[in-house]
């Protein structure tokens, strides 16, 4: 099983599509997945409508090992299950809480549940609080997701930061690895802004930003309103994502 957080600092930059998008070209490949929603905005949960007993909070919130297992949910996208999110995890960021970084691998201790799935998604919340710290310190790798534009970059620096300082802590997560940067929401043909950015971050990431990069399509918001997979969805653009999603998959699927 291999976890994989997928974070920004900044929000809007399409952090939910790319995971699910993500999630459903790993099923396509034949991958078991499971998505763990840590944003309390839910959009994931919302897109891939599964709900159970027992969500993320309740799971954090009791802070009992091996207790992960017991919120996975079947979702209406055929082969990806869920732990779904709910607005109370937004308590955690402020009530005092004995290690409240460490719940989230406190929760997967002994969660045998989870040996079903070759793929764990963490869809990270847009901040750098305590949430954030939970999907990093139980991850194996984490993926950043950016938008070409001057304040999601700024957002991705930030973010990798925090990244940097978890791997630098013995007591956090010293094996994190960095699988790199998905730029989002590309124009076609690129903008003389967006041309800039990526430059920027080329300069900054090299090879560590990957490619393909994603354009910006309907079908990438079409997938979330109506709560379907692209692979659902009619037209060339949708194909043209599913295609583009598969590349990252296939990349996800052979990085130790």
């Amino acid at each position: 099983m291999k976890v994989t957080a997928v974070g920004n600092r900044k929000g809007g930059v399409g952090k939910t599509s790319v995971t699910l998008g993500l999630a459903t070209a790993l099923r396509l490949i034949g991958r078991r997945v499971l998505v763990i929603d840590l944003d309390p905005q839910s959009n994931v949960s919302e897109a891939l409508e599964g709900a159970g007993e027992f969500d993320i909070f309740d799971v954090l919130y009791g802070g009992e090992a091996g207790t992960l297992g017991q919120a996975i949910t079947n979702t209406t996208w055929n082969g990806i299950d869920l732990i779904p999110s709910s607005e109370a995890l937004a308590r955690l960021e402020s009530e005092a809480l004995m290690t409240p970084e460490m719940r989230l691998k406190t929760a997967a201790y002994g969660a045998d549940e989870l040996e079903n799935y070759d793929h764990v998604l963490i869809d990270l919340p847009p901040a750098l609080g305590r949430l954030t710290l939970n999907g990093l310190i139980w991850a194996d790798r984490v993926l950043a997701v950016t938008e070409p534009a001057a304040f999601s970059v700024k957002g991705v620096t930030e973010f990798l930061e925090t990244v940097k300082k978890v791997k630098s802590l013995p007591h956090l997560n010293p094996d994190l690895e960095f699988l790199g940067i998905i730029i989002n929401k590309t124009s076609s043909p690129l903008t003389s802004e967006h041309a800039y950015q990526i430059g920027e971050l080329q300069e900054a990431y090299g090879s560590e930003v990957r490619e393909p990069h994603l354009p910006l399509r309907t079908a990438m918001q079409d997938s979330v309103s109506t709560k379907a997979p692209l692979t659902k969805l009619p037209g060339r653009g949708a194909a043209i994502m599913t295609e583009k999603f598969v590349a990252h998959a296939r990349y996800l699927d052979g990085v130790n």
